[in-house]
């Protein structure tokens, strides 16, 4: 699967990774102006493009772009510094969220305290960005592969778009999106904010980003927030295995919720009965899809499985909508014969140019052929029977099973020193990133801190307004929680 490419090549790439430091080339500071989206209303958010090195293994040679945001401190008198933002995916447009959604989201008293800082990391957004062939994962290529020659076809759609995201991307770029380098890209934006410390608040991916600096520039770091863990520790097999049995347990208290709750378009219903034929029907037949927007025409069992990792995400919360009702209502409307909302909320036949460049860096699945992939496969059908093994994990199974860029992030501890106090948070029921990772990578981290949100959900930012005020406590003053379990 190797294939020559402008850049790093995996070995140098590794290397560097752990190697000491590259010091951030002088970067010019940012020239602020108005945000092409930006939200309405006062204090209005300020963007900026900065040049970074396209390859830290050359920082003097070609530079890409990265986009950056910006929320002014609003009580200037007493403004702490500049805390960095980083929501997630891999592939999230930070930078855009906050110019968009900053000043709605964002706690007040960090509103207050810090200039908020989006980025779009290499490769996302209006940064230099991944360009693909779409879709990452088609509806005529088996998301679950059951035979050796479905595998392999499973193992060309990969290698096909990953070959297009190199055809169609600023050259060498899909070498180079990998995670040590956007970290380091985070300290080019310390640099050129004129800060000597910064402070930082990492959602899901954004963990493990943030996790990552912390590895590297552990100095540099005020305070640090660490959201919906990922532990680089585990193996693609435990990766697979833990998400699969978060997703289909926090499944289950979908279900439970969704049965009892008037607010569900299955009210009073056996919904896991409901989910099971659903499935088995589209299984038979694909269901139409007449109004879906962006997704496909149809859904088959597998693309209905895989709306789960999307729409079990946010359980209850006051800072975004709930993605648990829309379940519900899809799952409803596709009984009824219109499948139109999951097929827009399902991995398959979606767009996932630097999700998947960025992901098959940092979460090579490492596979040894189909016999591998059947295993692995079996054993998450077997811990999740009613959601079939679906979750993050496997789509990047898929889309990375034969990338045509080696990996130059594989897994491995971070092995993080010489940082100040670190909060990581949980929801005790992550779909997404389990609780096992997040106490993972609190053993990781000396001095760090776990604190629990007792409600299911992704993140506790966006599920739990305690865990909320908790982090922005910690994020101002520097001082751990005092406790270890927090509620809604």
């Amino acid at each position: 699967m190797t294939l020559a490419v402008a850049g790093l090549t995996a070995a140098s790439a590794t290397a560097l990774s752990l190697s000491e430091p590259v010091l951030a080339a002088p970067s010019a500071a940012p020239v602020w102006g108005p945000c092409p989206d930006a939200g309405p209303g006062p204090n209005p958010p300020q963007c900026a493009d900065i040049r970074v090195p396209l390859s830290w293994a050359d920082p003097r040679g070609r530079t890409i772009t990265l986009r950056l945001s910006r929320l002014p401190a609003l009580d200037q008198e007493h403004r702490l510094g500049s805390l960095l933002v980083n929501f997630g995916g891999p592939g999230g447009p930070g930078a855009e969220l906050i110019a968009e959604a900053g000043r709605a989201i964002m706690p007040s008293p960090l509103q207050n305290r810090f200039d908020i800082i989006g980025f779009d990391p290499r490769g996302v957004g209006a940064s230099t960005a991944v360009k693909c062939d779409e879709p990452g994962l088609s509806a005529k290529v088996p998301a679950f592969p059951n035979s050796s020659a479905q595998f392999a076809s499973v193992r060309r759609q990969s290698r096909t778009y990953g070959t297009s995201c190199i055809k169609n991307s600023a050259p060498g770029l899909i070498a180079n999106v990998d995670t040590v380098s956007a970290a380091r890209d985070m300290d080019a934006i310390r640099t050129a904010l004129n800060e000597k410390k910064v402070s930082y608040l990492g959602l899901s991916y954004g963990t493990y980003l943030g996790s990552t600096y912390a590895r590297l520039f552990p100095q540099r770091i005020s305070t640090m927030v660490l959201d919906g863990a990922m532990d680089h520790a585990v193996s693609p097999r435990d990766f697979l295995y833990d998400e699969a049995s978060a997703l289909s347990d926090v499944f289950g208290r979908f279900a439970a919720w969704c049965s009892a709750s008037t607010s569900c378009a299955l009210h009073g219903q056996d919904v896991v009965k409901v989910w099971d034929d659903l499935v088995a029907r589209a299984a038979r037949t694909p269901i139409p899809a007449p109004k879906a927007t962006g997704g496909a025409t149809t859904v088959d069992d597998q693309a209905i499985q895989l709306v789960l990792p999307n729409l079990l995400l946010i359980s209850s919360s006051t800072v975004i909508p709930s993605t648990w009702p829309l379940l519900g209502d899809g799952i409803a409307r596709a009984r009824a014969g219109d499948a139109s909302v999951l097929a827009d909320n399902s991995a398959i036949g979606q767009t996932q140019d630097s999700y998947a460049a960025i992901g098959c860096q940092s979460f090579p699945p490492q596979l040894r052929g189909y016999a591998d992939a059947a295993s692995r496969l079996a054993h998450a059908r077997a811990i999740a029977p009613h959601t079939g093994g679906a979750s993050e994990a496997w789509m990047l199974t898929d889309l990375c099973a034969s990338w045509p860029v080696p990996a130059s992030d594989p897994w491995a501890p971070q092995r993080i020193t010489g940082t100040p106090p670190i909060l990581i948070t949980s929801t005790r029921y992550d779909p997404s990133t389990p609780l096992v990772w997040a106490e993972g990578l609190h053993r990781e981290i000396p001095g760090s801190h776990l604190l629990v949100a007792d409600i299911a959900g992704h993140t506790t930012f966006l599920n739990s307004a305690c865990a909320r005020t908790e982090q922005t406590n910690y994020l101002i003053t520097g001082v751990l929680p005092t406790t270890s379990t927090c509620g809604a």
